[in-house]
């Protein structure tokens, strides 16, 4: 099994007007994605009151998000021991960039510079694999069955924000809103219910970031392909068009199959992406 494919493509509503804030490290045999989490345009607290321009006009660039995404994989390039514990170096890296940057967190345009990622490392037979958050890893046999997906951890505690937001009359765009999620639920150890904790994981060099960030070990076949991917291909990666591509692999027909999904749907398929494709 060798890396044949790796690549980021761009967010289609925001492209030469926002940072890419996807990264990404790929060789032979190990990987990681770095998804940079986006960050809160400049002087805007209220979404509502400004157009969708506006809002992309006032995005930070630099990105602290995108800095917080090049810190990890430079970070990981340079590290040893398990996945894990090189996910947690990466932490402890962007802990030093916030040091740097952020002086008093507010979880609004000072937030802390962060990301969410996911890695792996083939020997053999072999995959090893460590993420956090919503960046995952899939493996499809030969006919395109999936053998294993890691959990978007996101997705799983989206219910219970969406049900605290309700409650409280919050929308996103409110900066109340953004400020629930990101410090109730965001590295929150303690946010439990029904004797569960119900918060995700972000590497933000919060210590309790290291709580969240999960690791295994799945046995490969000869012909299993195997995938690691940043959110933006979540919507991709259980479609029957999406799988055949991977399934008979061309670069061409894989990026017109791609446009063309995002001429369809930006919302669902155009957002910032990134691939790495292992045969």
């Amino acid at each position: 099994m060798k890396l044949i494919y790796k690549n980021t493509f761009d967010n289609v509503k925001t492209k030469d007007k926002v940072p890419q804030e996807d990264k990404i490290y790929a060789t032979d045999n190990e990987a990681i994605i770095a998804d940079g989490i986006t960050r809160d345009p400049i002087g805007i607290t209220d979404f509502n009151s400004v157009s969708f321009d506006e809002l992309v006009n006032r995005y930070p660039n630099p990105s602290g998000a995108a800095i917080a995404a090049e810190e990890i994989i430079k970070t990981f390039k340079i590290s040893t021991g398990t996945l894990r514990e090189r996910m947690i170096k990466c932490n402890e890296a962007v802990k030093e960039i916030n040091n740097k940057y952020i002086k008093k967190c507010d979880y609004l345009e000072n937030d802390y510079y962060a990301a969410v990622a996911a890695s792996l490392k083939i020997d053999d037979n072999k995959l090893y694999y460590s993420y956090i958050c919503d960046c995952g890893i899939i493996i499809y046999d030969k006919d395109g069955n999936i053998k294993f997906q890691t959990d978007d951890d996101k997705a799983l505690v989206d219910p219970y924000i969406n049900n605290k937001a309700n409650i409280n009359h919050l929308s996103w765009n409110l900066k109340e809103a953004r400020i629930l999620v990101r410090k109730e639920f965001r590295n929150n150890i303690d946010n439990i219910i029904d004797g569960k904790c119900v918060s995700y994981g972000a590497l933000t060099g919060e210590e309790n970031a290291e709580y969240f960030i999960k690791e295994g070990t799945i046995l490969l076949d000869n012909k299993d392909i195997v995938i690691i991917y940043s959110d933006g291909f979540t919507n991709f990666l259980k479609e029957k068009e999406f799988i055949n591509n991977i399934i008979n692999f061309n670069e061409k027909d894989f990026i017109n199959y791609l446009s063309k999904k995002e001429k369809e749907d930006k919302d669902k398929y155009g957002m910032e992406k990134t691939i790495a494709i292992y045969k």
